[in-house]
């Protein structure tokens, strides 16, 4: 099933190329993406999803004409790291795309996210995609089509010309959220699943976190939020500790991690929600900004209130030097201080170590 025509697809790949350029928000960016390849790359259904980079654990999803919501148990299955054509495996490969298909040498039932979840649903034909950009994967798309038609070579090599389009656009999502609420001085909150992925318990300020990943039930009785059950899923698979960073809905940053429990029955899992740290969102926000490794030690360093004296020290740098890669850093983040790099940028919710010192060179 391959009779869309070149000019097709070459048109996809302009408009992809223009909005990811339009700098839109998340939402906005999978809508318009969804639409611009139903044509170029057409499908039954999809999924798509954005990832932590530097975890490489999806954070949330994306639905288009899927049957379900996913749970934990379709987490488990989908997202195995040693299943074919896996999104990890996809992001760390020289070729961002697969077909399951071609990757099983045409016996897909050698998988086992085919047997449980797609041959039930009449599934044959699978196109995964990791959506990487300067090689860092920022989400990733999965589309189906029902038996008997499968993807083609073709298609899959359209679908990784596009990875570091959407990469871009999944990035460039990442840096437009502008928190809208202050989460100081909040307690982390925890949540125990026992050995059947059910919620045991739950502690007050749970609620809380949870809310800003988009949940508003009772963690014991309610499907929970996508981000949580991957996490949650990484750590009962054998990986240990496992965590993400997840943009909240005021958003906040979230840090959600994950933790076998020892004694009692073996399975249980303690997660913990969070305010992110700013040395945590730090990376991620310097990748997404686009930002050079220098530029990225400037910022650790300002993050932790050096001044323009002591980061010279440090760096082994002139401070003219350092004056310099601080008017790139601003341009390219949309400030024109270090003080607003750390309350506008990295930590708008969060408070330093050390104030941020500007030292009257800054802007």
């Amino acid at each position: 099933m391959d009779d869309v025509n070149h000019s097709t697809r070459a048109r996809a790949y302009e408009r992809v190329a223009r909005l990811t350029a339009a700098q839109v928000d998340l939402a906005t960016f999978l809508d318009e993406a969804s639409a611009l390849l139903a044509k170029a790359l057409p499908h039954d259904a999809a999924c798509w999803h954005t990832m932590d980079p530097a975890t490489l654990i999806e954070t949330g999803f994306f639905l288009e004409d899927m049957p379900n919501a996913p749970d934990a148990e379709v987490a488990a299955l989908a997202y195995l790291p040693d299943d074919f054509n896996s999104f990890v495996a996809l992001a760390r490969s020289g070729h961002h795309s697969g077909v399951l298909s071609a990757a099983t040498g045409g016996r897909p039932e050698q998988s086992v996210r085919y047997r449980e979840l797609l041959r039930p649903n009449n599934v044959i034909g699978e196109l995964r995609t990791s959506c990487v950009v300067d090689g860092a994967c920022w989400g990733n798309f999965a589309f189906f089509r029902e038996a008997p038609a499968d993807f083609t070579e073709d298609e899959q090599a359209f679908a990784h010309d596009l990875a570091s389009l959407l990469g871009g656009g999944f990035r460039g999502a990442v840096v437009r959220a502008r928190s809208r609420s202050s989460a100081v001085g909040l307690w982390p909150g925890l949540l125990l699943f026992d050995e059947n992925r059910q919620v045991e318990s739950a502690t007050g300020p749970a609620s809380h976190w949870l809310g800003e990943l988009g949940f508003r039930g009772t963690p014991i009785e309610d499907p929970l939020p996508y981000a949580l059950l991957t996490v949650a899923e990484h750590a009962r698979g054998g990986a240990g500790d496992a965590s993400v960073r997840v943009r909240g809905e005021s958003g906040v940053w979230v840090e959600v991690h994950a933790s076998p429990v020892s004694g009692g029955a073996p399975g249980r899992i303690a997660v913990i929600l969070q305010s992110a740290t700013a040395p945590s969102v730090a990376p991620l926000l310097s990748a997404a900004y686009g930002l050079t490794a220098r530029e990225r030690e400037l910022v650790d360093l300002v993050l932790q209130g050096c001044g323009t004296g002591e980061i010279a020290t440090r760096l082994f740098i002139s401070p003219h030097t350092v004056q310099g890669h601080l008017k790139s850093i601003f341009a390219k983040t949309g400030v024109r201080s270090r003080r607003e790099l750390v309350t506008r940028v990295f930590v708008p919710d969060h408070s330093t170590s050390r104030s941020p010192r500007d030292d009257g060179e800054d802007r």
